[in-house]
């Protein structure tokens, strides 16, 4: 009989196996590698428990199993080690497969992080003292005989100690899997009830039987034939999950590691939070929005990241409200969600803070060109349109000449307004960086470009025509690598208002200087100051840049001046004016951008 129910468990091994190997071939992804070991384990447990039933029946001439202990100690040691090879093999897997068992659920419903594994993966020390302390006496004996005397007395106290930690804690193991079992279940609404129930009854009632029931039975025929049902439950199970229920076609894991994935490079800062406000985890696009690493920050209060004037309970109820990081002039946009139990208790909350300043800069300046351009645009046209008028009512020609002139310079002017605007878009398109140039070859270029502009020396001789305004440059032997594409407009452009507004001969007088500031560690900033000895730009102007935003009434004459503070802007730079005595426009720019050569 005994020998019967040994060959029934050797069959049902090798049906498990048959069900790795099925699996192996027709399946890959999330969960088949774990779940096929976890076949292959429950296999070789349950066909060791068989081979070590036959053993005991027919190579150790006990029908029932009774005399095995003593035909083991009858037997020279280096055999009887060697026929209790199943015997270790079942020992061993009692505790290697709820391990794989678990690792295999972790897998195909969540995330395993390497930590995850290794935890699970401390087990295996303690199954193999496990498997020391369940050896028959003949075993122990064959191993502690050869210990010095005294050793082998405390060694078996601590066996029997692994006995009970490695049984209390695989148990746990087990428990613990069938409740994310049915967490899984719960949360996730795609998830079959039958496959749930299958995945469950494949090793935990295997385990319980082999730990538990067995204690119940009186004799080796009953304990050997106690798993046998439930490992038939098992091995139906596993060939139904597999074949049937859509195994791994359903897979819970892809929405669980879809969300955390979702969430850890989701360009918008995630954080989650207690109830009271505490850390618990944010995503990496937090962690570059506020510049903390998580590890200082986990476990401390919201608002020690976020402004005094942040109304966090107010975010929390479920609004939505923006904020100006401390010290910065970043705005972010933030909004919140409750994370419940299946109660609807509030367990925490999710903040998503969306970083919107320079979506806000980008419609900012959508506003001011739409603003300007509408105004200029409107005012030239009237100006033509009322000179043509006059033409057509009265076509003298004493004025004709006149009025084509004013019509002329009314259209040219609109002309390079629209090209005005499509340099200042080039212009918030191109790079920060570029090849490095020499900083006074970049000046003279954006000279150049200026009408009536010529470049001079300290003594301001032009050689040019009487309406040649002198430039003179005073810069040192410097390159930068700012993009010239923005660089030479921003100066092109201030140089061209100086030279328009810089006073009126006998004296008009222009300059273009570099200064800069410099550390141990190289420069620090530098400036570039744009100088003109006349009225230049007006307090009007300097109000509309200093409030770096158009009201309705209150434009800037055309768009020159922005395309200089947003080209500055681009570069990471400020702009600021001086007009106590002619006017001065000071551009700062970070010393990164400059090097010497």
């Amino acid at each position: 009989m005994l020998a019967a129910v040994g060959g029934v468990n050797v069959t049902l091994g090798i049906l498990l196996l048959l069900i790795a190997a099925h699996t192996s071939r027709q399946y890959s992804g999330v969960g088949t590698r774990s779940f096929i070991a976890c076949m292959v384990g429950l296999g070789v447990w349950t066909a060791a428990g068989g081979v070590n039933d036959i053993i005991s029946v027919y190579e150790l001439g006990a029908p029932n199993g009774d005399g095995m202990s003593s035909a083991v100690e009858s037997t020279p040691s280096i055999v009887a080690f060697g026929l209790q090879g199943p015997r270790i093999a079942d020992w061993v897997l009692q505790t290697v497969v709820p391990v794989l068992y678990a690792l295999f659920i972790l897998a195909y419903t969540t995330r395993t992080d390497r930590r995850e594994r290794l935890l699970l993966f401390v087990l295996v020390p303690f199954g193999l003292l496990y498997t020391g302390g369940t050896m028959s006496s003949t075993l122990v004996s064959l191993v502690l005989d050869n210990l010095p005397a005294g050793l082998s007395e405390a060694l078996l106290p601590l066996l029997q100690f692994a006995i009970s930690i490695s049984l209390y804690v695989t148990g746990s193991i087990v428990l613990l899997t069938l409740g994310q079992l049915w967490r899984t279940l719960h949360q996730y609404q795609h998830v079959s009830t039958r496959l749930t129930l299958a995945l469950a009854v494949i090793v935990p009632p295997v385990w319980f039987a082999e730990r538990f029931f067995i204690a119940l039975a009186e004799t080796p025929v009953a304990r050997a034939a106690i798993p046998v049902p439930f490992v038939i439950l098992s091995t139906g199970a596993a060939w139904l999950a597999v074949t049937r229920f859509g195994l791994f076609e359903e897979v819970p894991a892809a929405l669980a590691v879809a969300r955390q994935d979702i969430v850890a490079e989701m360009p918008d800062a995630a954080i989650t939070v207690t109830d009271g406000h505490f850390i618990l985890d944010w995503n990496a696009a937090a962690t570059d929005l506020f510049e903390r690493e998580f590890s200082t920050v986990v476990g401390e209060d919201l608002a020690s990241i976020l402004p005094d004037t942040f109304d966090i309970n107010e975010l929390l109820a479920g609004g939505q409200t923006t904020c100006r990081l401390p010290d910065s002039d970043r705005v972010l946009e933030a909004s919140s969600s409750r994370i419940t139990d299946s109660d609807d208790r509030t367990l925490g909350h999710t903040l998503i803070f969306r970083d919107i300043t320079d979506s806000r800069q980008n419609a900012r300046r959508a506003e001011v060109l739409s603003r300007v351009l509408r105004h200029n645009i409107r005012n030239r046209a009237d100006v033509a349109t009322a000179y043509l008028r006059q033409l057509i009512d009265d076509p003298d020609p004493d004025t004709a000449d006149k009025i084509a002139t004013t019509v002329e310079e009314e259209l040219s002017a609109l002309r390079d307004l629209g090209g005005t605007a499509r340099e200042i878009e080039s212009v918030l398109q191109a790079n920060k960086r570029a090849g490095d140039r020499s900083v006074e070859e970049v000046i003279r270029h954006a000279i150049e470009e200026v009408q009536h502009a010529q470049i001079v020396d300290d003594r301001h001789e032009c050689a040019g025509d009487v309406s040649s305004i002198p430039v003179v440059i005073d810069t040192p032997s410097v390159e930068t690598c700012a993009n010239g594409e923005i660089l030479i407009p921003v100066i092109r452009e201030l140089v061209s208002n100086a030279v328009e507004h810089g006073g009126s001969a006998p004296e008009p007088r222009v300059s273009v200087r570099v200064k800069e500031s410099s550390d141990t560690e190289g420069v620090d900033q530098w400036w570039i100051d744009v100088a003109d000895s006349g009225a230049g730009i007006s307090d009007h102007e300097v109000e509309v840049f200093e409030d770096a935003e158009e009201e309705p009434l209150q434009h800037g004459k055309g768009l020159g001046l922005w395309l200089v503070w947003w080209g500055v802007d681009r570069l990471g730079g400020e702009v600021s004016f001086d007009t106590d005595s002619g006017t001065t426009v000071t551009v700062e720019l970070p010393g990164s951008l400059l090097s010497h050569e």
